[in-house]
């Protein structure tokens, strides 16, 4: 049930979003950094398994 709620309230939450041009653009940009910033985290990651295997 709770979980019916939380569905529930997500897909309010994106319609409400996308309703408004200015924040969907928002959250799309927000979007973009979380992948990038991913993507690096796991570059940097695999950058210092290569340096300590050197080691």
């Amino acid at each position: 049930m709770e979980k019916d709620q939380t569905l529930k309230n997500a897909m309010n939450e994106w319609a409400r979003v996308t309703e408004d041009p200015e924040m969907l653009m928002t959250y799309e940009v927000n979007q973009e950094f979380q992948v990038d910033e991913t993507l690096t985290l796991k570059k940097a990651e695999k950058q210092g398994k290569k340096e300590l295997l050197r080691e």
